[in-house]
């Protein structure tokens, strides 16, 4: 019988060679490091996103911030992180989302994945009239839970410049039409764990937001509360739409299920109850 096989091995060292050569070409075009406790850790990406996504992502605040803390937490060893998807809001990283394989000292696989969205400001506007207390209260879509208008308290996202109380004084202005000064506000995430922690941690087994939750107090005329109410406001060339409704205080609690929301009114509470607060 004819032999099919090259009279020579060549041909099948030269393909090997190459395959192998584009390899390792696209790997180093897919991949970076970061130094996590004096180890370069690989950080790659999946092949649709562009190579400038590295730079960005390990300039990102709340990207730098894990880091930090990743650093300090010895029990974690990570071995490889992944970047699966990035949202831009403008030059800058808005969302993150990547899987980063860690063990524990045990060697014990631990769930990875993360949607990073870095560090946000919640605010619990109390309005005194004639007496009676009541709540400014936020109603605007949002599409992750499909619903048109949730009713939660004013918030805004961190810019990274960790002036949070400035960043609050900003979000009262955009949503809610109220101008004070960030000295007006009392941080009330401050006043229960000083620097324990950076913020309310809504939901740490998937995401790495926290939320500073502040606290704003002002007697207001009838006419004042009465405006406030049904209030259209928001910036409406970033796409928001935002109602205000105005509640009791003390119907807060059954008036939205917003996590924010309930937190701030727990810890307002606790504060008053331990004599922090007026």
């Amino acid at each position: 019988p004819v032999s099919m096989l090259p009279a020579s091995p060549v041909p099948y060292i030269l393909v090997f060679v190459l395959s192998f050569a584009a390899y390792v070409l696209l790997t180093e075009m897919d991949a970076d490091s970061v130094s996590i406790r004096g180890v370069e850790v690989p950080l790659t990406k999946d092949s649709h996103l562009e190579e400038k996504v590295f730079a960005d992502v390990k300039a990102a605040v709340p990207f730098v911030q894990w880091l930090e803390s990743v650093n300090k937490e010895e029990r974690f060893k990570v071995e490889k992180i992944h970047i699966q998807s990035v949202d831009y809001f403008g030059p800058r990283v808005g969302f993150l989302k990547f899987k980063a394989d860690v063990t524990n000292e045990d060697g014990r696989r631990l769930p990875g994945i993360v949607f990073m969205r870095g560090g946000a400001v919640g605010m619990l506007v109390i309005l005194t009239c004639e007496g009676d207390e009541y709540v400014v209260l936020t109603n605007q879509p949002r599409i992750p839970i499909g619903t048109f208008g949730f009713p939660e308290i004013p918030a805004g996202m961190l810019d990274g410049s960790g002036n949070f109380k400035g960043v609050a004084a900003q979000e009262l202005e955009e949503e809610c039409g109220l101008h004070i000064e960030s000295s007006d506000l009392i941080d009330l995430t401050h006043l229960a764990y000083g620097d324990r922690f950076p913020g309310m941690v809504p939901s740490a087994g998937g995401c790495d937001e926290f939320i500073r939750l502040m606290l704003f107090k002002k007697e207001v005329p009838r006419s004042e509360l009465d405006a406030l109410h049904g209030k259209l406001t928001g910036l409406l060339d970033h796409g928001e739409v935002i109602h205000l409704s105005i509640v009791p205080f003390g119907d807060m609690w059954k008036a939205t299920p917003d996590a924010k929301a309930l937190s701030a009114l727990a810890l307002y509470q606790q504060l008053r109850a331990a004599g922090q607060l007026q």
